[in-house]
C-alpha cells in the first residue's frame, strides 16, 4: 500500500472535507429536477461557501501545525492523522447538526447541546427524529469519509508537478465557488426563511460556546434613558396589603402552568381552535387577561418568575441551574409562612435543569413528580400523561381541608413530541389550510385537548368538597408554541413574535367574579405573584419586581426577549409591540390592534416610537445589569 506525506494526507483530507461539507448541505435542497441544475448550483453555493472556507481554514491550521514538528515524521505522521480524526467527527456533527435544523430552525449551539446531560428526558423529542435511515447515515458518513480519504491517497499521483496542478485546479475552484456563493447569499438566500442553513456548524457551537462561558451576549444597549424608566423593574419594597375584613379564612391557591402553551392554541383566550372548553366554561367565574405575556421561552426561566416575581438575567442559560438557591422571596414561602400547606407538582421529572434542587429550596413543603405521583402512565421520556399530576392534585386537596392550601402544577403532555393518551381518539381540531407543521399541530392541539379535560376535575373537587368560594385557581402557559404560521419559526425559544411570548391566563375566583371577566392590562410572568397575593390578601414581597394586574397605576408594558440561535429584545407598550435584533440591529415594531399576526413591520414609519421603545430595552439592560452584577 501506498503511503502518502503527512502533508499530502493533510491536503486531501482537507479536500474531501470540504466536499463532504458540500453535500450533507446540499441535502437540506433535496434532488434537483431537470432544467433547474443552474438554479440548484447556485444555491448549493450560497449555503455552503461558508463550509468551505471552514475547510480551508481547517487546512490552514493543519499546515501550522506541521511546521511546528519541523523535521520529527512521527510528530507530522500523528499531526495529519489527528487532522483525519478531527475531519470525520466535524463530518458527523455536521450531519447532525442538519437533523437537527428542522425542529429547532437553526444548527446545534452549546445551549441547545446542554439538554444532553438530560438525556432520558430529551429522548422522546430526538428518538422521532432518529429514524433507523438517520443513524445509519450518522455512522455511515464519517466511516466513508475517512474510507475516501485513504483511497485518495492510494489512487491520487504523488509526483510533485501533479500534485501542484491539483492543487492549483482546487484552489482556484474555492475562491470561485466562494466568490459565486457569498454573491447569491447576499442577493437572495439572506431573504430566505431558513437563511441560517448558510451558517457552518462547528463556527456557531464555537462562538455559542465562547458567548456562554465568556457570559455574553449579555444584552446592554447604549441609548441613554431617562432614570423614571427604571422604576418599571424596581423591587416593590414594602407594601402590605392588609386583608379585606371578612371572617372568612384566606383563599387556597392553585397555580396551573401549561407547558408550551400558547394562548393562539387555546380557546379561552378567544384563539381559532376549541381545544380548552373547560376553561372557556369555567371563565364564567373568573377573568382572563388577553394581553399576557412569557419574559422568554424558556420552562426554568418562566419557573422562576412565576415563583418568585423576577426577572431572570438576560442570557443564554437556564436560572433554575444558574442560581440554584436564589435569594429572591417566593410566593409559596410566603404562604407557607402564613399557615398554608404549601406543594409543588408535575408530571414531569424534576431532574430537568436542576428544579429538584431549585423548587424544594423556595418554599414548598411537599414536592411530587413522575416519580411519586399516584400513578404511572408514561407517555414520553419526559413523563406521566397529566391526567396524574391532576390525581395529585385531587390527592393533596383531601388530605388536610383544616389549612388553607397552596399547590403549583406544571403539566408536560403538550410539551414535544406532544404524544396522545393511549385510548383516547384524536379530533380534528386543525382549522388553518396549507399549515406545513400540520401533523405535529394536530396532536398538540388534542393533548391540549385533554389536559384540559383532565382539569374539569379539579374544578369538580374543588365544588365537591364545598371549597368553590374559598379557592382561587390560576391557569396560564410558561412559554409559547410554534407550528410555522404565521411565521415561519417552529417549536419553542426561536422569536418573540406572539405565538412564542403570549400566554393564556385565566383567573378563577368565584368569591370575586359573579360573570365572565376579560382584562386588557398588559402584563408578564413577573406579575404573578403580587396579583396572587393581591387576591389573597396577603403583603406583597419587598423584592418582588413585578406589579399587580389589579394595580390601576400598574404601567401598560411587557418586555421579552429570545437568546437561542437569535438574541433579540422585545417590549409591548399599549397596542405597539417593538422588537430589536442586537445582532444586526434590525428593528421590528407592529401595531397589534390592527396586525395581531405581526406581518406589517411599520418601523421605519414610526422612528420615534421605536427610539423611545429602544430606550426603554436599554433601561431593562442596565437594570438586569445592576441586579446581578452582585453574583
Amino acid at each position: 500500500m501506498k503511503k502518502g506525506s503527512a502533508s499530502r494526507r493533510l491536503f486531501w483530507a482537507a479536500v474531501w472535507l470540504g466536499i463532504t461539507l458540500i453535500l450533507i448541505k446540499a441535502s437540506h435542497l433535496g434532488i434537483p429536477r431537470l432544467g433547474e441544475l443552474g438554479g440548484y448550483l447556485r444555491s448549493v453555493t450560497a449555503i455552503t461557501y461558508r463550509d468551505v472556507l471552514f475547510a480551508a481554514c481547517a487546512w490552514t491550521l493543519g499546515r501550522a501545525a506541521l511546521a511546528l514538528t519541523g523535521v520529527r515524521p512521527l510528530a507530522s505522521r500523528l499531526v495529519s492523522i489527528g487532522f483525519v480524526v478531527f475531519s470525520a467527527l466535524v463530518c458527523l456533527y455536521a450531519l447532525a447538526s442538519m437533523i437537527a435544523f428542522g425542529p429547532l430552525g437553526g444548527f446545534l449551539t452549546y445551549p441547545l447541546l446542554q439538554l444532553v446531560g438530560s438525556v432520558r428526558m430529551i429522548g422522546s423529542s430526538v428518538t422521532v427524529y432518529l429514524t433507523p435511515g438517520v443513524v445509519a447515515g450518522l455512522v455511515a458518513a464519517p466511516l466513508a469519509y475517512v474510507g475516501v480519504v485513504c483511497a485518495t491517497l492510494w489512487l491520487a499521483p504523488e509526483a510533485h508537478a501533479q500534485r501542484r496542478r491539483a492543487a492549483i485546479v482546487l484552489w482556484t475552484a474555492l475562491g470561485v465557488w466562494v466568490g459565486v456563493g457569498q454573491y447569491v447569499y447576499a442577493t437572495d438566500w439572506a431573504t430566505h426563511s431558513d437563511w441560517r442553513i448558510a451558517e457552518n456548524p462547528p463556527w456557531v457551537l464555537v462562538s455559542s460556546l465562547w458567548q456562554a462561558v465568556s457570559g455574553g451576549p449579555t444584552a446592554r444597549l447604549s441609548e441613554t434613558f431617562a432614570p423614571t424608566d427604571l422604576a418599571d423593574f424596581d423591587p416593590l419594597g414594602a407594601r402590605p396589603i392588609a386583608p379585606a375584613p371578612s371572617a372568612r379564612r384566606p383563599p387556597n391557591v392553585i397555580v396551573v402552568v401549561l407547558e408550551s402553551v400558547a394562548a393562539r392554541w387555546t380557546s379561552v383566550s378567544g384563539g381559532l381552535y376549541d381545544t380548552t372548553p373547560t376553561l372557556k366554561a369555567e371563565a364564567a367565574r373568573g377573568v382572563v387577561f388577553d394581553r399576557f405575556y412569557a419574559h422568554v421561552a424558556r420552562s426554568s426561566n418562566s419557573l422562576a418568575s412565576i415563583l418568585m416575581s423576577v426577572y431572570t438575567k438576560l442570557d443564554f442559560l437556564d436560572f433554575t441551574e444558574e442560581f440554584p438557591r436564589s435569594a429572591q422571596t417566593s410566593l409559596a414561602g410566603v404562604l407557607r409562612d402564613r399557615g398554608y400547606r404549601t406543594a409543588f407538582m408535575t408530571s414531569s421529572n424534576m431532574s430537568w435543569a436542576g428544579w429538584d434542587a431549585f423548587v424544594p429550596a423556595h418554599g414548598f413543603s411537599e414536592v411530587r413528580d413522575d416519580r411519586s405521583l399516584p400513578c404511572a402512565a408514561r407517555v414520553t421520556s419526559w413523563g406521566l400523561a397529566d391526567a396524574c399530576v391532576v390525581d395529585g392534585i385531587t390527592q393533596f386537596i383531601d388530605q388536610n381541608r383544616t389549612w388553607p392550601f397552596f399547590v403549583m402544577v406544571w403539566t408536560q403532555q403538550t410539551h414535544h413530541p406532544y404524544e396522545p393518551t393511549p385510548g383516547v381518539p384524536l379530533l380534528e381540531l386543525v382549522r388553518e389550510p396549507g399549515i406545513l407543521d400540520e401533523y405535529d399541530l394536530g396532536r398538540y392541539l388534542n393533548v391540549l385537548h385533554e389536559t384540559d379535560r383532565q382539569l374539569a376535575r379539579v374544578f369538580e373537587a374543588i365544588r365537591r368538597d364545598g371549597l368553590a368560594d374559598d379557592t382561587l385557581v390560576v391557569v396560564l402557559g410558561d412559554h409559547g408554541q410554534a407550528f410555522g404560521y404565521p411565521h415561519d419559526s417552529y417549536m419553542q425559544g426561536q422569536t418573540v413574535y406572539e405565538e412564542d411570548v403570549r400566554v393564556p391566563l385565566l383567573i378563577w375566583f368565584p368569591r370575586r367574579y359573579a360573570v365572565s371577566t376579560r382584562s386588557d392590562a398588559i402584563g408578564g410572568l413577573v406579575d404573578l405573584p403580587p396579583t396572587i397575593a393581591d387576591l389573597a390578601g396577603v403583603p406583597l414581597a419587598a423584592d418582588w419586581q413585578g406589579r399587580s394586574l389589579f394595580d390601576p397605576q400598574r404601567a401598560p408594558r411587557a418586555y421579552f426577549y429570545v437568546a437561542q440561535n437569535e438574541f433579540k429584545l422585545g417590549v409591548r407598550e399599549g397596542s405597539w409591540k417593538y422588537i430589536l435584533d442586537l445582532r444586526t440591529g434590525v428593528e421590528e415594531l407592529y401595531d397589534l390592534d390592527h396586525d395581531a399576526a405581526e406581518q406589517r413591520n411599520v418601523a421605519s414609519a414610526q422612528s420615534e416610537r421605536c427610539a423611545r421603545l429602544r430606550q426603554r430595552l436599554a433601561a431593562w439592560t442596565e437594570a438586569n445589569r445592576r441586579q446581578y452584577e452582585q453574583y
